[in-house]
């Protein structure tokens, strides 16, 4: 039972230790990887907050308008119970990227 943990140990030291050649040149050109005038990726970044935005919104009200039928939804809560602080969480999440649209 001790080899396999004393070869594992070593095996994962020698990794982290030992410097992979294939991966020099991937993190040089992680900055470069999308081309495009700086408004134009931001302008991509606040569509893609809106939208994601109006998804959690719809989901937070689905999952409030929901709360009685489904117990395995996102609220997770039996009949009768309250609503789930998930619904809020997901519903001011959505505010807040939906925000990010007009700055």
């Amino acid at each position: 039972m001790i080899k396999p943990l004393i070869t594992l140990l070593v095996v994962s030291l020698i990794a982290l230790t030992v410097p992979e050649e294939s991966f020099a040149n991937k993190f040089t050109t992680i900055g470069g990887g999308v081309s495009g005038a700086n408004h134009e990726k931001l302008g991509i970044l606040k569509q893609i907050g809106a939208y994601a935005g109006t998804f959690f919104i719809l989901l937070g009200i689905l999952s409030i308008v929901t709360r009685n039928r489904f117990e395995s939804f996102v609220g997770m809560r039996m009949k009768g119970e309250g609503i789930a602080p998930a619904s809020y969480v997901l519903l001011i999440l959505g505010a807040l990227l939906s925000l990010l649209f007009f700055f």
